[in-house]
């Protein structure tokens, strides 16, 4: 029977070990010191077993910033990049380091990087590591305290560093004595030290260098929905409409105007003209929004020179609440079957909500004479009734019900709080920021999780291109925006391809690109903008059980086949003690007594 019990161990020892993989990368750090904060290391491991997609993380000791969600998104983020459905594994992480570390996302491209060589059944070469965000597009976000976490590489013996585009000449002083930033050239410090840097941008590259095999296309096409194309034309062109008509309104009124107005119309010309460089670019979301602002501004001036009354602003308020009012009902019956509707829904939402809490403003301070707030509610009411003709209901299905929707707004909530307070991490609290977050949980308790999703994900894109702002050498600012450019186009190219077209994720990248040239901090935002609004589909997958690469397929089949012969020797052992009853047992020498006197 000792034989049989030391048989049963052996293979419940070895039948996990063929089912399960486990995977390891170094990981650099910041820890907390009595000076200030010094570089420092961790090992991450990864165990994928079999299972329904659910993920596991230890961490020890304890980080200064919760990892949970970053480590989830990273996940998200590798198996969205791979194009597969991870539910039918488990993903169990461990972080282990010697000291207490600076956690949170920083680790993001490391969790992705390995996930996806675990999955694809790749190497990657423990002589190198990454330090980085992960974002949505597999894009490599900005991180603080690269001069400290190169020493602790080479102290770790490591070869190469990957360290996000644009960071070579920036480093942050992480001091607490000081606020101050001091900029080295990263590069020629880890060659002083013996540590190769290399600057990164994508998953794509993540993977190239720690395997020198590339797993993606670096450049894509994609082509633009015809539907969009002729909505957002119309659209452009009913706001290039009512910038004539105000403008005419305005020449009508012939009153002199005062210094101010005169420079508020001159904007509001000035973005015409912009709108209508758009325009003929064919970049309609662009030329869109010169127009509203362009719109916003004569309006300021109309209502200015006409002088209204207190009872002509009230009858304003009064006629732009029951626009509001009508609106909301329509689009409250609307049904959400694709990631277009759902972006539909969040604009047009998102537009009246604003219109709601300018009128709110407007009503408490009727005795103003100043029209802003009146005018802005008014043309933003004004412009949820143009996007709403995006409404289309074509393209993938998916299952949008209230709990689904509801749990997309929790983890993307969960993400946009871990970015906010990394950035707090290294810089002072960003007010704006908060205010945004506020208001996403305000939506949340208010039940709207689509309207949530959306300003939760509008948080977390501003929190990120304040790091890249914070971690970005001015002179390497062309460079980011066009390696994110490529990035979105692939993303978008991707989407395309599984019948989704993004309307949000294209608009911001549109008026990003206009942007670039003249605006970069602003088209940073609304690249970080695209970047998070392309890729929704990753919180509405389907449940679907997908093996993953030939090497997985085999580690299966290991299993089973332990499992089945497990099961076939323990039959085979205990079927022949029993059919040999006591007496052969006893000739064998493993004669189990039965009397109470042996059952001490």
């Amino acid at each position: 029977m000792k034989k049989i019990i030391l048989l049963i161990i052996l293979l419940a020892l070895i039948i996990p070990i063929a089912a399960a993989k486990q995977g390891h990368l170094k990981l650099l750090a910041v820890k907390e010191t009595d000076s200030g904060y010094n570089g420092s290391s961790a090992d991450l491991y990864l165990e994928l077993q079999p299972g329904s997609g659910r993920v596991f993380i230890e961490v020890f000791p304890l980080t200064k910033i919760d990892t949970q969600m970053s480590t989830r998104f990273a996940k998200e983020v590798a198996c969205d990049y791979l194009e597969v459905n991870c539910d039918n594994y488990d993903f169990i992480y461990k972080i282990t380091a010697e000291s207490a570390i600076i956690g949170g996302p920083s680790a993001g491209a490391a969790i992705s990087a390995l996930t996806v060589a675990m999955l694809k059944d790749i190497e990657l070469n423990e002589n190198i590591t990454i330090t980085g965000t992960i974002n949505s597009g597999g894009f490599i976000g900005p991180v603080g305290g690269l001069k400290a976490k190169i020493d602790a590489a080479k102290e770790q013996k490591l070869k190469k560093v990957l360290i996000p585009i644009g960071e070579r000449f920036s480093e942050e002083d992480f001091s607490n004595e000081t606020n101050q930033t001091n900029k080295t050239d990263i590069f020629g410090y880890g060659r002083g030290i013996g540590v190769e840097i290399k600057e990164v941008s994508d998953i794509n590259d993540v993977i190239y260098e720690f395997t020198g095999a590339k797993t993606g296309d670096d450049e894509v096409e994609f082509e633009i929905s015809q539907k969009y194309m002729e909505t957002m034309k119309d659209l452009a062109v009913a706001l290039y409409n009512r910038s004539l008509r105000l403008k005419s309104s305005i020449l009508l009124v012939k009153k002199e105007m005062n210094e101010d107005l005169e420079k508020t119309e001159e904007t509001a010309n000035n973005l015409t003209k912009n709108g209508k460089s758009a325009f003929n670019e064919k970049k309609y979301y662009s030329a869109a929004s010169y127009f509203f602002g362009a719109n916003v501004k004569f309006s300021y001036v109309l209502n200015m020179l006409q002088n209204l009354s207190k009872d002509d602003r009230e009858k304003k308020i009064v006629s732009i609440k029951g626009d509001i009012g009508e609106l909301n009902r329509a689009i409250e019956r609307e049904e959400i079957r694709t990631i277009t509707d759902l972006e539909s829904y969040m604009v047009v939402k998102e537009r009246l909500v604003e219109a709601e809490d300018y009128i709110k403003k407007a009503e408490e301070d009727i005795n103003s004479t100043d029209v802003n707030d009146i005018v802005y509610a008014a043309e933003r009411a004004n412009s949820a009734y143009l996007w709403y003709a995006l409404f289309d209901h074509s393209g993938k299905q998916f299952n949008f019900n209230e709990e689904i929707l509801k749990s997309s707004c929790q983890n993307k909530l969960s993400e946009a709080e871990e970015r906010y307070q990394y950035l707090n991490s290294f810089v002072s609290e960003i007010r704006s920021i908060k205010k945004e977050l506020d208001l996403a949980y305000k939506d949340f308790n208010s039940q709207n999780y689509a309207l949530c999703l959306f300003k939760a994900s509008q948080t977390k894109s501003e929190a990120d291109s304040i790091l890249n702002l914070v971690g970005v050498d001015e002179e390497q600012v062309d460079i980011l925006i066009n390696e994110k450019l490529k990035i979105i186009r692939r993303t978008l190219a991707k989407q395309q391809k599984k019948g989704i077209f993004p309307v949000l994720g294209y608009s911001y990248y549109e008026y990003a690109d206009s942007l670039k040239d003249s605006d970069k901090y602003s088209a940073l935002l609304y690249i970080e903008y695209a970047l998070e609004l392309s890729n929704l589909d990753m919180y509405f997958r389907e449940k679907q059980h997908i093996e993953i690469g030939k090497k997985k397929d085999n580690s299966m089949i290991i299993k089973a086949a332990a499992l089945a012969g497990a099961g076939l020797l323990v039959g085979f052992f205990a079927g022949r003690i029993s059919k040999r009853g006591p007496e052969g047992r006893e000739k064998r020498g493993i004669y189990i007594r039965t009397s109470r006197k042996s059952k001490r």
